[in-house]
């Protein structure tokens, strides 16, 4: 890698861990990114990409990290993982005006259609547990198109989405929450959000931003960083 030659770093729109406004990108989980490679002292660019594109590039192209991705047993050896940026909890909901609609359990969802973000961990994990793509699967491109084609489309029954994200999706699209019924909470899949970097990404740099990050959870900042953005979006 070329010294001072900047990383690349990808990422979605998806309030409130990542904010795109035009060129600028914010968020809580933003913030820590942004401190940790500052705190390392490796200069980075921030590009906005549709979830699936990020991911496939960080797959394949040295020198690159993602954020936030999700930590499962199948993506452990495909990253380097920096380290846990965010935590969160995820579900299965509906409108609430499907009553017809009543799951016990994952099994239960197959009777319907779900939508989820392609390559997404709620992808990959309803795949894995028998979901058909093209049958039981929408596949979307961005987490924004959830909630709208989930009230615009007669042949979606469900979504998978993060409970956190759900609040400000919904207040970024004018839904009112009351609209949406959690139907079934996924506690197996990953509570978590990390930063990691491609596995051709330069080993020295994984290491220092380990260090970096780890240093911002030690010092009481990456607490602060949390605490500052769940107080501005209560």
């Amino acid at each position: 890698m070329a010294a001072n030659q900047p990383i690349r770093i990808l990422t979605e729109h998806l309030p409130p861990y990542q904010i795109a406004n035009g060129t600028d990108v914010s968020g809580f989980a933003t913030e820590v990114v942004r401190k940790t490679f500052a705190g390392a002292g490796i200069p980075y660019e921030i590009e906005v990409q549709s979830w699936s594109r990020a991911y496939q590039l960080a797959l394949r192209q040295p020198n690159l990290c993602i954020y936030s991705i999700s930590k499962s047993a199948e993506r452990t050896p495909l990253f380097h993982w920096i380290g846990a940026i965010s935590y969160n909890h995820t579900s299965i909901y509906s409108l609430k005006s499907r009553t017809d609609i009543k799951l016990a359990t994952l099994q239960d969802a197959k009777k319907y259609v779900t939508a989820v973000t392609r390559d997404d961990i709620t992808h990959h994990y309803l795949v894995k547990n028998g979901f058909t793509e093209g049958k039981e699967l929408y596949l979307l491109e961005n987490v924004t198109m959830m909630l709208n084609v989930l009230q615009g489309r007669q042949d979606i029954d469900l979504v998978v989405i993060n409970d956190t994200i759900l609040k400000y999706r919904a207040q970024e699209s004018g839904i009112e929450i009351d609209s949406l019924k959690k139907q079934l909470d996924l506690p197996e899949l990953p509570l978590d959000f990390h930063l990691a970097c491609s596995l051709k990404t330069d080993p020295v740099l994984v290491s220092r931003l380990k260090l970096s990050l780890q240093q911002l959870k030690n010092n009481g900042e990456f607490a602060g960083i949390v605490k500052g953005w769940s107080e501005r979006f209560e």
